[in-house]
């Protein structure tokens, strides 16, 4: 299951509400980030068994990029309401399909740069979700006391299936500040949490059942009145606003006892906001990242700049900005202000409406 449907606010002027992020060619090789994801997955899965889920506003642009597949593998979501609801409409989806699924569960929006390890990685977690009643999360060994991403700490006692240790998970600290990250990368408890799940069908669906009663109810209601596709879409339509606006991390990871990290070491990072793009772009001497643009800079450092085609930039006498010119917005402001992004976006829309959002 790929989730496809975030507005990717933090990489705002790129990222708008029209065109998110993760349809676009962020890294410069060909392929937009949802095509990368599939590509990696289908490594794992065959090509019937990926399901994207979308926003249903970004459903043609889902079917345009990723033409192979059907109809039936594109979920859509009438509203944003967290990763919670949109994981728990998968599941029960995937089940009808087959009730014993083992699933992983993709975000759209990563870079590996070891894709044989990482298929590696998955099998072996999806073997372990087969043989147990476990949740899976892939955790990343920190490489730096980094307060973008969130920490899970696990437990020293691991459990060890075809070689492959699984620990424990004790505790989740979503974006800690930096005294603490850099106490949790000491420590050597701590691993970034990547977003990646794997799990048995029935496995997740049955502790979600116990934590999340109400919408799992509704959901199990709609997928057992309705047998035609189209009639149960527009039932969970209907449902879907009056699901919890919840993140899967804060409505089931944080709160079920079943809940084990399997170590990632295929090299991995968020795409999500400026900085990891400033992170993962190369630089030229002066530590200046130009990403896909013309530019002549002077005495400049530590800059991100995005122009578009045909535009060129000339830059003197600036550091540690960013500044991305893309359709109709401007935007220059300090490198490492992510709350800073969301209160431009949300100020542009709240004077202008969403003319520039």
């Amino acid at each position: 299951m790929i989730m496809a449907g975030g507005i990717g606010s933090r990489l705002w002027p790129l990222s708008r509400k029209s065109y998110p992020k993760q349809f676009h060619d962020l890294l410069g090789c060909g392929r937009t980030l949802l095509q990368q994801t599939f590509d990696r997955y289908s490594r794992i899965v065959p090509l019937k068994n990926i399901i994207v889920s979308t926003n249903s506003a970004y459903s043609d642009l889902v079917r345009e990029q990723l033409p192979a597949l059907s109809s039936e593998q594109i979920l859509h979501e009438p509203t944003y309401r967290g990763t919670a609801p949109s994981i728990a409409y998968a599941a029960c989806h995937i089940k009808r399909l087959n009730e014993n699924a083992n699933i992983v569960v993709a975000q759209a929006d990563q870079l590996i740069l070891d894709e044989n390890l990482f298929v590696k990685t998955v099998n072996a977690g999806l073997d372990f979700a087969a043989a147990n009643r476990k949740l899976v999360i892939v955790g990343i060994k920190p490489t730096c006391p980094e307060t973008r991403y969130g920490y899970i700490q696990a437990e020293e006692h691991n459990e060890i299936f075809s070689d492959v240790a699984f620990h424990k998970v004790r505790t989740f600290t979503e974006k800690p500040a930096y005294e603490f990250a850099k106490i949790f990368m000491e420590s050597g408890e701590f691993y970034w949490n990547s977003g990646i799940y794997i799990w048995n069908v029935q496995t997740i669906i049955d502790t979600m059942t116990e934590l999340l009663p109400d919408m799992m109810g509704e959901l199990e209601r709609v997928f057992n009145e309705y047998p035609n596709r189209d009639e149960r879409r527009r039932r969970v339509y209907d449902s879907y606003t009056s699901f919890p606006n919840v993140s899967m991390d804060y409505a089931v990871m944080e709160r079920a006892d079943n809940v084990y990290l399997q170590i990632g070491e295929f090299g991995w990072a968020d795409l999500g906001t400026w900085d990891s793009l400033y992170s993962t772009f190369p630089k030229d001497k002066s530590g200046n990242a130009i990403v896909k643009s013309r530019t002549i800079t002077y005495n400049s450092h530590d800059n991100v700049v995005v122009m578009p085609k045909g535009k060129l930039a000339v830059i003197q006498d600036v550091e540690d900005l960013l500044i991305a010119d893309v359709g109709n917005v401007l935007l220059v402001c300090k490198k490492g202000k992510e709350g800073d992004i969301r209160k431009f976006l949300n100020d542009a829309r709240m004077k202008y409406g969403d003319e520039f959002v």
